[in-house]
């Protein structure tokens, strides 16, 4: 599996929580979304991270969204790994507002740019 594994879920917004400010170059905030079409529903944790964060803030619970994720991995000790699944791009399903993505992750390799359109 590669480090920049693209996938999508489609779900309800059950939980919004605050910006953590981890440091002063990174934040991350969490967004949990539960898929209600079959008998037993997931309530899958997911974030969204640094400057990202705020956009969150036009979402409420209750709204049914569909956002396109990465999966990375990684060892933290003693044979313990954990998972992140970090929303890059997400929009209101119906006809909710327009649409708001978050850039690709990948664009993270590029220095903080004022010029770039988001």
């Amino acid at each position: 599996m590669s480090s920049n594994t693209h996938l999508k879920y489609k779900g309800t917004i059950i939980y919004i929580g605050l910006t953590e400010v981890v440091s002063d170059k990174f934040s991350k905030r969490q967004i949990v979304l539960s898929d209600k079409t079959s008998q037993y529903p997931q309530e899958i944790c997911f974030e969204v991270h640094k400057d990202k964060c705020a956009i969150l803030d036009s979402y409420n619970v209750g709204d049914e969204v569909d956002a396109e994720f990465n999966l990375s991995g990684r060892l933290w000790k003693d044979n313990k790994w954990f998972n992140t699944l970090v929303i890059w791009k997400i929009n209101k399903v119906g006809n909710a507002t327009p649409n708001t993505s978050l850039p690709d992750r990948r664009m993270d390799a590029i220095k903080d740019n004022d010029d770039l359109p988001f």
